[in-house]
């Protein structure tokens, strides 16, 4: 064999090392391809960037390519050589210009870096072009520079203060809104940054500190709240505009002032109770009808622990059963909360104390305690008086009413309820002159003094006696006779005449 073919092992040797280098290539060919098609596959995944021109201007394009301009030129170009300049870093053989004398032709480009699966296709027919980005990786990092520039520029336009101090305290640098601040309080920047915040409180945490600053007439005050961060080579120092706050915080702190000097001149004891049930305020007049310590009051006692002391001064009624006590007070406080406590409060003491509970916002009641013992002791007097009156009245015989200006019966007695046969004090109000003329005139005899004693009763103010001569139904004569009273009020008179029996004569005494 071997003298037949003498160079068979050489032979051999080539075809083995070709075969060799074949594999090789067929293996490296599908592996780039299977690359490719997973990058495809993964980019198809992804809705590419597509971008549409005409003779090289952008006529449209989509969400993604919008987002893609804005992130890489901050705005949308208005030619292909701005965007073929971005792409050109990634891609390529991106072409400079674009469009197509040989009809519709389309080219796929891959990235420059291995390691990036993106790739963009161009598609041209003519004078338009599609561009389709299948961008699967990150977009490239801008560099430090432009970074830096961005980032100062951004902190420059910043409307707050914000600088940066070397370790030695000395300002390095400063935004546009440090510099106005300086201007308004009169500082030059010529020579560099003033120091504004010299009064800044030591920071012992990474809080925000409060500080204000003043111009050179002291006429105005700028409030900030300024954090610091620290760095390896200083601290950079953010300042926030307080004013808003320190001026809400001032107005509220003058209206707390105001409320609590006029509840400090109330006669009314005030005690507000917050969500929680503890005494958050109270006025003067609460430690006087209450004779609770002031400094009972200012620990903020509970509801509850408020009411115990209270039962125990004798400051209010002694409950009649003290096992269901937390519930009284349970009742009390949803009472109050709904606006419908009142109670009255009669003390052994003689004092009589009005207790009102009233809801506040976020939860809180409010219990106002009023000493109304002058109140009830005239009461008590007035209506003493006006039984003494009635007393009087019905102690008379002769049967009386009496008649307010407005033609209303304010009195009335015994006698005349008994006469007339009916009971107006049931409701003096609704009982009138017409209606009581109607009842004397409907058990009596038809008269031309009925209208007459109507003029009468309404309109005369003389205070001298005018008599009417009237007939019951039965009979009887019956004088009626009116005069006017103090405060413009009428007084009626009733008396019936009965007539005298005629004397009977004596027998004469028989003689014999």
């Amino acid at each position: 064999m071997s003298e037949i073919f003498p160079d068979f092992t050489f032979v051999q040797g080539i075809l083995v090392i070709a075969l060799s280098l074949g594999v090789s290539v067929l293996f490296w060919a599908m592996g780039r391809f299977g690359k490719w098609r997973a990058a495809v596959a993964s980019a198809e995944q992804r809705v590419p960037a597509i971008f549409l021109f005409q003779h090289g201007v952008l006529e449209d394009a989509n969400a993604q390519a919008h987002a893609f301009l804005a992130a890489q030129l901050g705005e949308t170009p208005c030619d292909w050589s701005a965007l073929s300049k971005v792409l050109s870093t990634r891609f390529s053989d991106i072409p400079a210009a674009l469009g197509s004398a040989s009809g519709k032709e389309t080219k796929t480009h891959t990235a420059l870096l291995a390691t990036d699966p993106s790739f963009l296709t161009i598609e041209q027919w003519g004078a338009r072009s599609r561009i389709s980005l299948f961008d699967t990786s990150p977009c490239p990092k801008k560099s430090d520079d432009t970074q830096k520039l961005e980032l100062n520029e951004a902190l420059n336009q910043a409307p707050n203060p914000v600088w940066h101090s070397s370790d030695t305290g000395e300002i390095v640098w400063a935004n546009a809104a440090y510099g106005e601040l300086a201007k308004n309080l009169g500082k030059e920047c010529s020579d560099g940054f003033p120091e504004l915040f010299s009064n800044l409180p030591v920071q012992t945490n990474p809080e925000p500190r409060r500080t204000a600053l003043s111009g050179e007439h002291q006429d105005h005050s700028y409030w900030f709240d300024v954090t610091s961060v620290a760095h390896t080579d200083g601290q950079t120092h953010y300042a926030i505009d307080a004013n808003a706050i320190v001026n809400a915080e001032v107005a509220q702190r003058n209206f707390v002032q105001t409320l609590t000097k006029t509840f400090a001149q109330l006669s009314i004891g005030l005690a507000l109770f917050d969500r929680n049930r503890q005494l958050a305020l109270f006025n003067p007049a609460l430690i006087d009808l209450t004779n609770l310590p002031a400094d009972f009051l200012s620990s903020r006692p509970s509801l509850l622990s408020f009411f115990d002391r209270l039962r125990e001064n004798r400051v209010m009624p002694e409950p009649k059963n003290y096992s269901s006590w937390r519930e009284q007070i349970a009742e009390l406080v949803v009472a109050a909360t709904d606006d419908r406590y009142c109670e009255t409060w009669t003390l052994p003491s003689g004092v009589t104390y009005r207790v009102i509970g009233r809801p506040h916002p976020d939860g809180a009641i409010a219990l106002l305690f009023e000493d109304i013992s002058a109140e009830v002791s005239l009461t008590r007097r007035f209506r003493a008086e006006l039984e003494l009156s009635q007393s009087i009245l019905d102690a008379i015989a002769q049967p009386m009413a009496v008649f307010s200006p407005g033609g209303s019966m304010t009195f009335c007695n015994r006698a005349y309820q008994k006469f007339w046969k009916e009971d107006p004090t049931a409701n003096l109000n609704d009982y009138s002159i017409d209606h009581a003329i109607n009842t004397w005139k409907a058990k009596g005899k038809d008269s031309p003094s009925w209208p007459v004693i109507r003029q009468h009763l309404r309109h005369s103010t003389s205070k001298s006696l005018r008599q009417f001569p009237l007939t019951l139904s039965s009979g009887l004569p019956l004088n009626l006779t009116t005069t006017a009273i103090h405060g413009g009020a009428s007084l009626v008179l009733f008396k019936v005449s009965t007539p005298k029996p005629s004397p009977q004569k004596t027998p004469e005494k028989l003689v014999v």
